[in-house]
């Protein structure tokens, strides 16, 4: 899969991910000397971050990922020297589900482990609802075990994950657990757990 990733790659013109380069380096060494208040190179970084963000995230919106793939705007900005932050890996999560590029979601996956983000509970939601939305309960329900101390957002995305999938017994089971550990349910998870009430009462064995 990387091999295949690489080819199409080098099949793009290099312009097209010009935008990654930090602009007139030298340029800014000289003004940060002669006046500190220019900007500095963290601020090109970061601007540049904002940038890669930008596109990955038009492509998720546009949800037109065959010509120009999501995942090879990532790897070019690792090329450069970016560094990913939270919302680099939502955005490239969400463009991945709108193209179901299951192998390329587990390639970001095992970036998201290797940068530290697996504790983040945002990019861990993004990662859950990749995997539910191409019908992997299991790899979720691992993104979900393996956060230490998941907060209300994540349970209540866990439970909504098995009712979408009509899956009311494992939710009500979840919803118990989340309850004995002390975390409070709002009316969100409150919707999901009565949801799936109506799912266990419906099944043909429930009488």
């Amino acid at each position: 899969m990387r091999a295949c990733i690489q080819q199409r790659f080098n099949q793009l013109p290099h312009t097209r991910f010009s935008f990654l380069h930090p602009p007139r380096i030298h340029a800014y060494t000289v003004a940060n000397v002669e006046n500190p208040s220019a900007p500095s190179r963290e601020d090109y970084a970061y601007a540049n971050v904002f940038l890669w963000n930008t596109m990955i995230r038009k492509q998720a919106e546009n949800g037109d990922i065959t010509r120009d793939p999501p995942l090879l705007y990532y790897i070019q900005g690792l090329r450069t020297g970016l560094r990913p932050n939270g919302q680099t890996f939502m955005y490239l999560l969400k463009a991945l589900v709108c193209g179901k590029n299951v192998n390329e979601g587990e390639e970001v996956h095992a970036s998201v482990v290797r940068t530290g983000f697996a504790s983040s509970e945002f990019v861990s939601g993004a990662l859950l609802g990749f995997y539910v939305a191409n019908g992997f309960i299991g790899q979720a329900r691992q993104v979900f075990d393996e956060m230490p101390q998941p907060g209300l957002v994540l349970w209540t995305l866990m439970v909504r994950a098995y009712v979408c999938l009509t899956l009311p017994g494992e939710a009500l089971e979840l919803f118990r657990t989340m309850r004995r550990v002390g975390v409070m349910p709002d009316m969100v998870a409150v919707a999901t757990i009565v949801s799936a009430s109506g799912l266990l009462c419906d099944a043909p064995n429930s009488a």
